[in-house]
């Protein structure tokens, strides 16, 4: 026995297939507790817009020809007022556009006031990059690459590493976010969500993300299903980042993957990355393991804390200068001046004296511009001294180098950060002034520069 709702030849049944192949024309499938009322939301907006735009062309389009001016017939008067239409132009409208904000708003709200036992993310961007601060203090331990095709034998622009995210399913998600430089949107279209981000201002959203399995929106990350299953190590739901807020020269490359796990392997994913530092370096980790290579740590900070956005590891030039190809040898300053054994008084010696450069010029960025290039970079001040140990012996090991010295400087304990010199350029308005280095990690990080005395006065001009 069929009925209107099941019988596919009556109008209902038609109207809800049209409307489920609109519905699949704008959205893949959604994967949080606010997906369903935004796409409802949305599909009411587009029926509203299609049926009102129906409803008055189509009459008038018909009005037009039936009572265009005809030879021989005289021009009738047009009626100037109809009390009946007037009103319902009014009414209608008012009905209409009053449901569609009142519904936001309650989805607004919904997406603003976190629950009490929601897991708290604390998010920053900075161009052109997103970082996530987990409770427990982990950052992401992961990336993967939107585009893994090359071109002359070089990876393509765009194929820069993007971090992953992960988040516990059917547990409410709440997002704490700040930038450091200008205005950001963070985008992830699955979730239905789009929240500005804004320097010296925390704004928040929150979700409850739905499952860890399904379709998964970022497979299309990979060229192959197995490239992707091994990407996402066989867990979870992977869904893209974007920034909706133009944000400079690499806007379109500020991206990420949001990744839903269950619980427990959200939990065991978490507690891994909160640990990763200890799995490089000298020696054995916390199990007993043989360490990677401390300039492997210094690759996992490029490519999941935004370096890879502007500087690459091949030599190639991008928004900022290559960390192949310069470590070791003299480079000049915007202000006329050059990398060497005067950079930093009572430093002596190319290795030392481009040590204490590199730790400058990620915590201090503006201190002094490489020529050729903006002063555009953001202070990363978060970084623990042995992931700054890192980005060296990997910058080391680029040019040839190995990491030894650095390796050597983290077998001792009770490390103090060492003080950055300023410079004689003014600091970035992004940076305080009293910017400090982060704490050292204990037990096992030491800085692999030396520390400089006090510096000179800043000369006043940029």
């Amino acid at each position: 026995m069929t009925s209107i709702f099941t019988d596919p030849n009556t109008p209902l049944t038609l109207g809800l297939g049209i409307n489920d192949w609109l519905h699949s024309v704008w959205f893949k499938p959604g994967n949080s507790d606010l997906a369903p009322s935004v796409d409802f939301l949305f599909m009411y907006i587009t029926w509203v817009c299609i049926i009102s735009f129906v409803g008055l062309m189509v009459p008038m389009a018909w009005w037009a020809f039936k009572y265009r001016r005809k030879p021989g017939v005289p021009q009738q008067r047009t009626p100037n007022h109809n009390t009946v239409l007037e009103a319902l132009f009014i009414i209608v409208p008012l009905i209409l556009v009053t449901v569609i904000f009142f519904w936001g708003f309650v989805g607004y709200m919904k997406a603003q006031v976190a629950a009490t036992d929601a897991e708290v993310l604390s998010l920053s961007a900075k161009k052109w990059a997103w970082s996530v601060v987990y409770p427990n203090g982990a950052q992401s331990g992961e990336s993967v690459y939107f585009d893994s095709s090359t071109l002359d034998g070089k990876i393509r622009r765009g194929n820069e590493a993007k971090p992953v995210f992960v988040v516990p399913q059917n547990r409410p998600v709440k997002f704490m976010m700040s930038s450091v430089d200008v205005i950001h949107s963070f985008y992830i279209p699955d979730m239905r969500l789009k929240i500005d981000v804004f320097p010296n201002r925390l704004t928040s959203m929150t979700f409850v993300p739905i499952s860890a399995s399904g379709p998964d929106q970022a497979s299309t990350l990979y060229p192959d299903a197995k490239m992707a299953a091994d990407a996402a190590k066989g867990m979870g739901r992977d869904h893209y980042i974007f920034c909706a807020e133009y944000c400079g020269t690499n806007h379109s490359e500020m991206g990420g993957v949001l990744r839903v796990m269950t619980e427990a392997d959200y939990i065991a994913t978490v507690t891994e990355w909160a640990d990763i530092d200890d799995t490089f370096g000298p020696g054995a980790d916390k199990k007993g393991r043989a360490r990677q290579p401390l300039y492997e740590l210094g690759r996992v900070v490029w490519k999941n804390r935004g370096c890879a956005q502007c500087h690459s590891i091949d030599g190639g030039k991008n928004t900022g200068p290559s960390w192949k190809g310069y470590y070791g040898k003299p480079i000049k300053f915007l202000d006329g001046k050059s990398l060497g054994d005067e950079t930093y008084p009572g430093i002596k010696g190319m290795e030392d004296v481009w040590n204490n450069y590199i730790r400058e010029s990620i915590i201090v960025p503006a201190a002094r511009i490489h020529e050729g290039y903006a002063n555009q970079m953001p202070a990363y001040t978060d970084l623990s001294e042995k992931q700054l140990a890192g980005v060296i012996a990997l910058m080391r090991q680029l040019n040839g180098l190995t990491d030894s010295p650095v390796a050597a400087s983290l077998q001792t304990s009770d490390v103090k950060p060492t003080e950055v010199a300023p410079g004689d350029a003014k600091p970035a308005d992004s940076t305080p002034a009293d910017a400090k280095p982060t704490e050292a990690m204990p037990g096992d990080a030491k800085p692999p520069a030396v520390t400089p005395p006090a510096p000179k006065p800043a000369d006043p001009k940029p």
